[in-house]
């Protein structure tokens, strides 16, 4: 392997993550799916310090709280495993427990960089670089990323940190570097001396050393190459972070020669072949937990459903299209059950609609679809008469300039200081009803984005998409959803987004589908063209017949708050409005029936009295406003009937799908390669912020800063936090998401999803590598676990290695 391949693996090994404007869920292991589970576990913990298990003691717990079983530690173990085998293993790891976390009290767990230059001077380096960062990343109208490193280099010669901290002779030995940042990999590593099969290896844990900022330098990447633009943030990175390590190196006592000395008792460290007894009993408990939640999922899909019965059924009188998130399930589950004339739908959240939305005044737009894809046409906030457009222009201009100065004035180094001083009194008032929660401390920045299309000021415009493609458009999105006749009256397209005050990542608990934003855009462009006359009238040639009595309205499911609000009905005559009260009244009462069952699992009574989901989604001191995805355990693919009914407390994405509609499975494949890899996403995102919230979390919520305006600190310094807050996944006592593998549950031939598995190397990664598994339900209700050889082949190794020895397994 070359020193330019190695470079570009090392780079192709970290996951890319956006800012936080729109900070949509990653999988943070991305770059290492082509790996096992087990192998990336063990890359991590040595080269980066990253733990993919939790510790043995949580495990232990699940097994005394009856959540884990000698079954599911048999079936971890192996096939063949006994009682005495489990209770052997369960005693050893007990020991183990008590081992490993003395052993974390004592030592902790040292990255390679840190076991080579010093933890010291490895928090150093991440101080000073952080810095250097947040200050470039500040001026996006100065960015190229070819002068990312050569501005490093210039800023780290002049600045006296380092020096002052104890690293002579730092500014002197940062002018004698090369100029360029591939330039200083190939110079570093020629002076290093790094051996060609431990290239790749060594670049990995240079980037783990600053994952924060090498994943956010990964995403610009990630997002230029997606829109046919090429940059290399990443590589220029990894030119910043060598080139302080190297220096670090020389500084120290002995230099070159002792780092050399060093970097021979590491070589077997930064090997993919370690053995860790540790990691060994955690893989196979882990295993267990999985095969727990495994088990529990089966009863409930294998249950019965209390399926609607047809003959005497009436005729639907809105079909209700949501997204996929977790959170629609349990919305979906009580307004069912509240009027059975209303179907709901499962479907990806931009609609099939991926829209680029530039509201006035505005020369960037915002993109409305998912990571995976580029946007597509774009759409405009305007007004009803061009008078009316350049009336509001100009008053947007001048607002928009005002807020600047102002904003400028509060938050300046010296202003800052008179502005308190002079003005601070006159805010009294505002503070005082902010903190008994009588108004909203900020505006909602919903009503600055999308309040004057909501509010009926302003509208969208979607003429300038061309007919064919709005055509195109329509035909994908319909047939995707199963909509091709049996049209109801009413086809209720309901985005959603979360309101909530004082929270760097409110983007997050945003659709995702939809970029990061809440999904009224997409809902409203849906809405716009499949009701258009000449639309309809296209789509009969792929025998798709709409009704004329049929009228599509774009819905915004909150869902901090759990209301669903129809967001124009201007246009539904007086025929269809007894019909809509009765929509909206049981709308309103599944909302009730939702708050009340997530109040339950959100609000503390013992600690939050009196306290509402209301009064949480507008208080500035709230760190849980709601639990957004947490339990994202499981992807059903499959028509609604075979779920209906069935409580998956909001812990499973439902996509509505009918093999029986899809001759080809060409529906199937766009779900299991872009909706599907989604989930994925979102479940080890959740999952990674879970294991280790110190590397791959974002930490406390209550200490952040936000830096550059694309990310958040913990405290006033280190590295950008990427991942979830711990007060996403834990509310002070216990954890609300447990670390479960994506469970994902097809209604379809066994024979097509394989062959879709097969076609796909990302999708097989995934599956035959234990980052999610598979199974497929016939029409029957069996299930049926895909690529099941693979998984009782890796099942029977472990058996074997535990067999090795008679007493106790070989791996301890």
């Amino acid at each position: 392997m070359t020193t330019q391949h190695s470079i570009e693996k090392a780079c192709k090994r970290i996951a890319p993550t956006w800012s936080l404007e729109n900070s949509i869920a990653v999988n943070p292991f991305l770059g290492l799916s082509d790996l096992s589970f087990e192998e990336a576990a063990r890359i991590l913990k040595y080269r980066g310090g990253i733990n993919l298990y939790m510790p043995l003691s949580f495990y232990l717990n699940q097994v005394a709280l009856k959540e884990i079983t000698v079954e599911d530690i048999k079936k971890a173990l192996g096939q063949q495993t006994d009682s005495f085998a489990v209770d052997k293993f369960l005693d050893k790891s007990v020991q183990l427990a008590q081992k490993q976390k003395s052993k974390q009290k004592s030592e902790g767990q040292l990255t390679i960089v840190e076991k080579l230059v010093g933890k010291d001077l490895s928090e150093l380096m991440i101080t000073q670089i952080s810095g250097y960062l947040a200050s470039y990343f500040k001026l996006p109208d100065d960015q190229d990323y070819k002068n990312l490193f050569p501005k490093w280099k210039k800023y780290a010669s002049i600045d006296l940190l380092p020096e002052l901290t104890g690293v002579a002779g730092f500014r002197e030995r940062m002018k004698k570097m090369p100029d360029t940042a591939e330039s200083t990999i190939f110079f570093v590593l020629e002076k290093l001396n790094i051996p060609g099969h431990l290239t790749q290896s060594f670049l990995h844990s240079i980037f783990l050393q600053i994952i924060g900022w090498s994943s956010y330098c990964a995403g610009l990447d990630w997002q230029n190459k997606l829109y046919g633009r090429k940059t290399a943030y990443l590589k220029e990175m990894l030119g910043i972070i060598l080139s302080w390590v190297f220096i670090s190196i020389q500084c120290q006592n002995g230099g070159l020669r002792k780092w050399t000395k060093e970097f021979d008792s590491l070589e077997s460290t930064l090997s993919e072949n370690q053995q860790d007894k540790y990691l060994s009993a955690q893989a196979i408990l882990q295993d267990a937990l999985d095969f727990s939640y495994q088990r529990k999922l089966f009863q409930i899909i294998q249950v019965k459903s209390p399926q609607k019965i047809e003959k005497n059924r009436k005729s639907p009188i809105a079909q209700m299209v949501f997204c996929i998130d977790v959170r629609s399930e349990e919305y979906r589950r009580n307004v069912e059950a509240i009027n059975e004339q209303i179907d709901t739908i499962g479907f990806a959240g931009f609609f099939g609609f991926p829209v680029q939305y530039n509201p006035i005044n505005h020369t960037h737009g915002k993109n409305q679809c998912p990571a995976l894809i580029p946007s597509g046409p774009v759409v405009f906030e305007t007004t009803k008469d061009t008078k009316g457009l350049e009336k509001f222009n100009f008053s947007k201009s001048y607002e928009n300039k005002l807020k600047k100065i102002w904003s400028a004035y509060k938050t300046g180094p010296v202003a800052s200081f008179s502005f308190v001083s002079a003005l601070g009194l006159f805010f009294l008032p505002k503070l005082i009803s902010d903190s008994f929660l009588w108004t909203r401390p900020t505006p909602n920045p919903k009503d600055a984005e999308f309040g004057s299309i909501l509010s009926g000021k302003r509208k969208l415009d979607v003429s300038q998409i061309p007919f064919n493609q709005r055509l195109q458009m329509a035909t994908s999105a319909l047939k995707a959803m199963g909509l091709r006749d049996h049209f109801a009256p009413f086809v209720l397209i309901t985005g959603h987004g979360a309101s909530s005050v004082n929270n760097p990542h409110a983007s997050g608990l945003d659709c995702g589908a939809c970029g990061g934003n809440s999904g009224e855009i997409n809902a409203i462009t849906a809405q716009l063209i499949l009701n258009g006359k000449k639309i309809r009238e296209g789509l009969q040639r792929d025998q798709i017949y709409i009704p004329e009595t049929t009228y599509f309205l774009a819905c915004l499911h909150n869902t901090t708050t759990d209301d669903i609000k129809i967001l124009d009905s201007t246009q539904i005559p007086p025929s269809h409005r007894e019909l809509l009260a009765e929509i909206e009244n049981s709308l309103l009462l599944a909302s009730r029936a939702t708050r009340k069952n997530r109040s339950s699992r959100l609000i503390q009574p013992k600690v939050e009295k009196e306290v509402s989901v209301y009064t949480k989604a507008k208080d500035w001191a709230e760190v849980r406003p709601e639990w957004g995805l947490v339990g994202c355990h499981t992807f059903i693919i499959a028509p609604r009937s075979r779920t209906i009914g069935k409580n998956f407390e909001g812990r499973a994405f439902l996509h509505s799908y009918d093999h029986k509609r899809d001759t080809n499975f060409n529906i199937l494949e766009t779900i299991m390669t872009a909706p599907m890899i989604v989930t994925s996403w979102i479940n080890l995102q959740y999952y990674a912020s879970t294991t280790d919230n110190n590397r791959m979390g974002a930490g406390n919520k209550t200490l952040h800063n936000i830096t550059a305006g694309i990310g958040v600190l913990e405290g006033s310094g280190g590295d950008l936090r990427i991942g979830l807050p711990i007060q996403s996944v834990h509310n002070g006592q216990h954890f609300q998401h447990l670390p479960i593998r994506l469970k994902v549950v097809v209604e379809a031939p066994e024979t097509a999803v394989v062959n879709i598995i097969n076609k796909h190397q990302t999708l097989k990664d995934l599956v035959v590598n234990n980052w999610i598994s598979i199974f497929t339900l016939d029409d029957d209700g069996k299930l049926t676990t895909c690529f099941s050889a693979f998984n009782e082949q890796k099942s029977n190794q472990k058996f074997l290695l535990a067999e090795e020895e008679k007493e106790v397994p070989a791996f301890f």
